[in-house]
């Protein structure tokens, strides 16, 4: 038996024989003629099906079987096998499978056909990798074959087992997954740098957050379907797409801290000051905030201020400018905390899913 793989689909190439003793001839009598082919519709055969069988069978029927004068007969026969196989895709795409293929007859029981093989798995595993067909997404590990009997309403049934161990090639959904991913979610990380109070970075944040979920809605055709778990990669771009939310979201909030600048409500609140020149700059060790107003002061006071110190009106509008630049210095150190704090998970989320992906790589390599 020869196995050729091709995506799900099994091709198998059956080789059985038998004997039969009202077939048997002297060569001498027949000017030595040893072998004939006879058609399979003139002669018995038995009814060899395959178990696992969930489609029409659309193997292409050989019209001849050879006969020898012994009564051997043998058969030939290509098997196009579209079959149930219950996939364990946690490790996708790096998922090694195995299906089980069984044959028997429907209606002889072991006392009329017992089934034994021709060859032992191994020869039949290198002899498959030999005349393998297809180079696609599967990967021929080992066949693993045996006979065994099972019982039905008290009678013995032969078959034979054949478990068919195949790994698939990650290759393809690394490049058309995993690093297309990798690649969005870098351009996130490096969007923190964009001058938050010149450009309008949540409106880039929730274009870059619109085309990963368009991706994702592309990667759902290249998965497996299976509702029997959620495959690792799965997971993963849920985590990225956490994220990348998390990310608008902090983009967000300080979007809303330096769009006060533009409110009524111009001094900072005293709690909101204490927390940020406190404690969040000393804990992202930055101190910018006293050094940067009272430059202002200076460049003030050396300047305009000296040539409108009668003018109140221009003085409240240098205490506007003044409380302005606070807020904006309130955002920077905020933004630079939350920044910290995302690119802190980044890091951690990248080592781990490297080393599962290490792992899985080193896994597949020594099966």
């Amino acid at each position: 038996s020869r196995i050729y793989i091709n995506s799900v689909l099994l091709i198998i190439a059956l080789s059985f024989f038998w004997y039969n003793e009202f077939l048997v001839w002297d060569p001498k009598d027949f000017n030595g003629l040893a072998k004939v082919s006879i058609p399979v519709d003139n002669i018995w055969r038995p009814d060899i099906y395959v178990y696992e069988f969930v489609e029409e069978d659309l193997s292409p029927q050989i019209p001849y079987l050879y006969v020898r004068n012994t009564g051997r007969v043998t058969h030939d026969k290509p098997l196009r096998i579209i079959s149930s196989c219950n996939l364990d895709i946690f490790y996708f795409p790096f998922d090694i499978q195995t299906c089980t293929l069984s044959l028997g007859s429907y209606l002889h029981t072991a006392k009329d056909i017992v089934l034994d093989l021709l060859q032992t798995p191994e020869e039949i595993t290198r002899e498959s990798k030999v005349n393998i067909q297809s180079k696609g997404e599967w990967e021929l590990l080992f066949i693993e074959a045996h006979t065994t009997t099972w019982q039905l309403q008290g009678e013995d049934w032969s078959k034979v087992i054949f478990k068919v161990r195949m790994k698939r090639r990650p290759l393809l959904y690394l490049v058309n997954l995993i690093v297309p991913s990798a690649f969005l979610m870098v351009i996130d990380l490096f969007s923190f740098y964009l001058p938050l109070h010149r450009v309008d970075r949540g409106a880039f944040k929730m274009t870059l957050l619109l085309g990963y979920t368009v991706f994702l809605l592309i990667m759902n055709d290249l998965l497996p379907n299976n509702a029997g778990g959620t495959p690792i990669i799965g997971i993963y771009f849920s985590v990225c797409l956490a994220l990348m939310v998390i990310s608008l979201m902090e983009t967000i909030f300080v979007m809303n801290i330096l769009h006060q600048t533009r409110s009524n409500v111009l001094e900072v609140p005293p709690f909101l000051r204490t927390l940020t020149f406190s404690i969040i700059a000393k804990l992202i060790c930055s101190e910018p905030a006293d050094e940067e107003k009272g430059s202002m002061e200076n460049e003030v006071q050396q300047g305009t201020f000296s040539f409108v110190s009668h003018d109140m009106l221009l003085s409240v509008c240098l205490s506007k400018a003044l409380m302005q630049s606070e807020w904006i210095v309130v955002a920077s150190l905020w933004d630079c905390l939350l920044f910290r704090v995302y690119l802190l998970f980044f890091v951690l989320f990248s080592v781990l899913s490297y080393s599962v992906l290490c792992t899985n790589v080193a896994i597949l390599l020594s099966s």
